[in-house]
């Protein structure tokens, strides 16, 4: 969860950043923070990119370790999935 958690902040860096330059060149209200948003994601998909490809492996491999968890059967319920089953054993 470190690397998604230092994604997100680096995310919400850029995006203050160009929050107060756009605040500071005169763009207030809902245009600057649509023009910060703007802009923000633009840098990001530039200056983050090698941030994002690791939080995209990590979360790849979360889901192939659920996927064989699955197919070995070994995998956890969970607590939704552990009621829906008692719900249905009930209406049986």
């Amino acid at each position: 969860m470190g690397v998604t958690l230092r994604y997100t902040a680096l995310r919400l860096g850029i995006f203050f950043v160009v929050l107060v330059v756009v605040n500071a060149l005169g763009a207030k209200g809902w245009l600057g923070l649509a023009i910060a948003a703007v802009v923000s994601v633009l840098l990001s998909l530039v200056l983050l990119r090698r941030q994002r490809e690791q939080m995209a492996a990590a979360l790849q491999q979360r889901v192939d370790g659920r996927v064989a968890a699955q197919r070995e059967g070994t995998a956890k319920k969970s607590r939704f999935t552990r009621g829906l089953d008692e719900d249905n054993a009930a209406e049986d």
